[in-house]
Order: structure tokens, then C-alpha cells, then sequence
């Protein structure tokens, strides 16, 4: 603003001093002793108000191309002044540069040394042991049991086994063809078919063994004989929960409800979706739910718990 006013003043003061005007006096003559002009011709040189004219004019355009270089220069400096106060605080803050480092020397090349093949080659690591889990794990489908350490597949029992509300099945014919040394069993399903949610409730039925027959032959006498290869699942159950396998997807462990459950000498199935799985555990025989009689009648056959007195321990 303060360059502005000067460059202003400076231009009224031009414009004052071009108003006045010079006149040069003219020569005084005295009356009497005038000559006559006679008429000359005029020269070439310049008069003098011609000549402060035009170097009027040149200083004029000097001072307003100095006033708007003024302007140019200060608004300039005021548009670009935060990022040159910037620059010029980086640049006091710089750190001073490193000295400069000498390049360490290129290394030589040598021949390579040639080893023998045995020692070039190292031996390759043994590979990380898979995580062991608290008991082996089946490599095939199918449906185990656990007990004592040891695992063992189970046979499916033909037919479908029936609801726990009906007290006596069909006869089984056959044996146990799978046996486990002690009661504290567990199982473990390796079938892609059964999930978590798929596999339903889960139970352990007993399978009591037809200790003897009674009926009536054509005479009409009773006649008793004994029962053989025979056994019958009944309703008596207990209750297994499901769970997870780690690391096994495919895997489900069955493991009773009851902490502490043990099976007693006997023979058992376990039902997984109305299918039974048949096995029976080694001992002697003193569960009466493990024993029953068979009544055959005209219109069927009844069954009945064996009387305590006469039931005898067996070996299974």
C-alpha cells in the first residue's frame, strides 16, 4: 500500500509540473529605434518544450512499468509466502549429509571348490510328527468301538432295531462276534453320512440271552428245553452323548452321559439311527437284565426275567 501511494504521488506530481507551460520573454526594443524583421527561415533544431515532452513522456512509462513490476512482485510474494516459509523451515531443519562412504572393495571372484557329492548333500528333515490324539483313530468307515486302549470295528445286526418302547425284539440267532476286554467303553463313527445333527440321539441297549424255553407239545404235555443260541435286545438302555473328534471332521466320538459309566459283563448293541451295532464285554455274567425265559404260546411268544434263584453266572 505504502509503494501504491508513492507510485501515485509520483504520477500527480508529473501531471502538475506538464500542465505549466514555459514562454520565453520576449527581446525588449525601444519605440523609435525598431527595424524591420524581415522573415527567416526556420530552423531544424528542436525547441526545448518539444524536448522535455517527450522525456516526460519515456519517464512517465518507466515509473508505471516500476510501479506495476512493484505490484507483480508483491503479490507474488504474497501468494507463495506459506509455501517459502515452509521450504525455508525444512531447509534450516535438515540434518547436515553424511560424509560419503567409500564403496567397499568388489569382492574377487575364486574358482569354486568342488566337494565331494556325499557332503554337498545334506540330509533332508525327518517330517513334523501328525498331533497324537488320547486314543488311535480308524483309517476306514465304519462304526468302532473303544475300550481299554484298543479300537475294534462292530458288525451291524441284520434288521432294523426296534423303539425302546416295545420291551422284547425278534430273536437273534447269532453270537457277538465282537468283544471288548473291560466295561468303559467309547465309540467312534467314521461315516461321511453322519453329522453332529444327523446322527440323532444315541443309546446302548442290553441284549439278554434266552436262558431256556417252555411250551406245550402235541400231547399237551410242558415240555422245557434250553435256549441256545438265542438272544433278544430289550428296552433297558443307557444314554451316550456326541461330540467332535479334534481335528477329524468326519469323526464323531460317543462317550456316555454319565461320567463314570461301566458296562457290566454282558452283551450290548449300540443303536445309531435305528441300526444296531453288536458287541458284548468279557466277564462273568451277574446282571439279571442279561437273562430272560421264553413262553411259546399258540398265540406268540411271551418272554420273562429269569428268576433270580435259578440264574446261573455264565461265562461270555
Amino acid at each position: 500500500m505504502e509503494v501504491l501511494e508513492s507510485a501515485i504521488g509520483e504520477v500527480e506530481r508529473f501531471s502538475a509540473e506538464r500542465s505549466q507551460e514555459v514562454v520565453p520573454p520576449a527581446s525588449p526594443t525601444s519605440p523609435g529605434t525598431a527595424k524591420p524583421q524581415l522573415p527567416q527561415r526556420p530552423t531544424a533544431a528542436p525547441s526545448p518544450f518539444n524536448q522535455s515532452k517527450r522525456s516526460g513522456v519515456f519517464g512517465t512509462a518507466i515509473r508505471l512499468a516500476a510501479v506495476f513490476l512493484v505490484l507483480a512482485i508483491a503479490g507474488a510474494a504474497v501468494f507463495y509466502w506459506p509455501s517459502a516459509r515452509s521450504s525455508i523451515a525444512a531447509l534450516l531443519h535438515r540434518p547436515p549429509p553424511a560424509p560419503a562412504q567409500s564403496a567397499p572393495p568388489a569382492p574377487r571372484e575364486t574358482a569354486p571348490i568342488e566337494r565331494p557329492q556325499a557332503a554337498a548333500e545334506a540330509p533332508a528333515a525327518p517330517p513334523a510328527p501328525a498331533a497324537e490324539h488320547r486314543f488311535p483313530l480308524p483309517s476306514t468307515f465304519g462304526v468302532f468301538v473303544l475300550s481299554d486302549g484298543q479300537l475294534q470295528e462292530l458288525k451291524v445286526l441284520p434288521g432294523k432295531v426296534p423303539d425302546r418302547r416295545v420291551a422284547i425284539s425278534a430273536a437273534i440267532p447269532t453270537p457277538p462276534q465282537t468283544s471288548v476286554p473291560g466295561g468303559d467303553v467309547k465309540f467312534i463313527t467314521f461315516r461321511p453320512e453322519l453329522g453332529p445333527d444327523s446322527a440323532g440321539p444315541v443309546e446302548v441297549r442290553v441284549v439278554a440271552k434266552v436262558s431256556r424255553t417252555m411250551g406245550v407239545d402235541s400231547t399237551g404235555t410242558a415240555k422245557m428245553t434250553p435256549g441256545g443260541d438265542s438272544w433278544v435286545i430289550r428296552s433297558a438302555s443307557f444314554p451316550f452323548k456326541i461330540g467332535p473328534v479334534e481335528d477329524q471332521p468326519k469323526m464323531l466320538l460317543i462317550q456316555p452321559e454319565n461320567d463314570g459309566l461301566v458296562l457290566s459283563p454282558g452283551r450290548y448293541v449300540l443303536v445309531v439311527k435305528g441300526i444296531g451295532y453288536d458287541f458284548s464285554v468279557s466277564g462273568q455274567v451277574t446282571d439279571p437284565n442279561q437273562c430272560v425265559e421264553r413262553f411259546n404260546a399258540a398265540n406268540g411268544a411271551f418272554y420273562s426275567p429269569c428268576p433270580t434263584r435259578e440264574q446261573k453266572p455264565s461265562k461270555r
